[in-house]
């Protein structure tokens, strides 16, 4: 009886459904399938929470080969579990397509791909790599160990893109963690979510940083690279004690090395005009903002009254009133 096959109102064509099945018996079957759905999720997350505090478990007390195969076994054993939800998801989302047809619903409840099937710590890391500690992820299943005819191991078999990596930068979470959670779940109290929410955020908050930093780093490469130029500059006339041909050469010297810094501020500034603008429109609204400023007539002042063998504050200026 386990086997016998149910024909539901979704295996039955739309055409013949109405002449076939009992007067709102499809609405039933799709109120069936609403619930379904969610749940399938829900069981699928949750596998996957256990089958993370295995793998944690693993690698921090198994040691040894035979150790590591018996527990590699069991934590396949527990994806297979996950294997088997997301197959019942699978068919009641054809079901629902199948009643429902093309919606909103589409956009909660996605086709789920193999790819798809793994835990939130798990990044989605480029699918050649091999040898992965304690885990059977559906996207590494058949797949052949490709070596090279010269007998080395090819560690990349195809051309990597700018997003490809197994960086922090590059983590992509499945979106099945990214669903509204069932009322009975207690993922808010799940120390392994909540820590995983930490770290994500703490990621977050570090790539801003780093393009703070990066847009501060721009401004005074700039900087450093114009004073360079007028300390060249200043070196034209500063050999009074040398016969002429010689001072004649090193102010030619000197004003070809102004020119290369020239050269490069200007170079810098065509790449990085983007960036640099987007900072200075930062600057200029948090000058807005906050009463008062900064005033540096009089360091600019001492810094010209100087004979110019002193490198120039480069750590106030662009970038350094961004903190508002």
């Amino acid at each position: 009886p386990e086997d016998a096959a149910l024909w539901l109102p979704s295996r039955i064509d739309e055409p013949y459904r109405s002449k076939i099945c009992v007067a709102g018996l499809a609405t039933l079957e799709e109120r069936i399938r609403d619930t379904q759905l969610p749940d399938a999720l829900e069981n699928i997350k949750k596998i996957l929470k256990i089958k993370s505090r295995l793998i944690a478990f693993k690698n921090k007390n198994i040691r040894g080969q035979r150790g590591g195969t018996r527990s590699r076994a069991v934590i396949d054993r527990v994806h297979d579990r996950a294997r088997y939800s997301a197959k019942k998801y699978r068919d009641a989302r054809l079901a629902k397509y199948a009643l429902t047809g093309h919606g909103d619903w589409e956009s909660v409840y996605r086709v789920l791909e193999d790819g798809d099937i793994r835990g939130y710590q798990d990044p989605n890391r480029l699918r050649q790599r091999v040898g992965r500690r304690g885990v059977l992820e559906d996207d590494e299943v058949d797949r052949p160990h490709v070596i090279a005819e010269s007998g080395e191991f090819t560690l990349f078999n195809e051309i990597r893109k700018r997003r490809d990596g197994t960086g922090e930068t590059h983590r992509t979470l499945s979106w099945i963690w990214l669903t509204t959670p069932s009322a009975g779940s207690d993922d808010e109290k799940d120390d392994i979510l909540r820590s995983e929410w930490a770290r994500s955020r703490a990621r977050g908050t570090r790539g801003v940083e780093e393009v703070m930093l990066l847009k501060e780093e721009m401004g005074r490469v700039l900087r450093f690279l114009e004073w360079k130029a007028s300390w060249w500059r200043k070196r034209e006339s500063m050999q009074t004690n040398a016969t002429k041909d010689l001072q004649e050469g090193l102010a030619s010297y000197a004003r070809g090395q102004a020119g290369v810094q020239d050269s490069l501020a200007a170079r810098f500034r065509s790449l990085w005009k983007a960036p640099l603008s987007d900072s200075i429109d930062a600057q200029n609204e948090c000058a807005t903002t906050v009463d008062g400023g900064y005033d540096n007539d009089s360091d600019d002042d001492d810094d010209d009254d100087s004979d110019g063998d002193e490198e120039p504050n480069i750590g106030t200026g662009f970038g350094a009133e961004l903190d508002c």
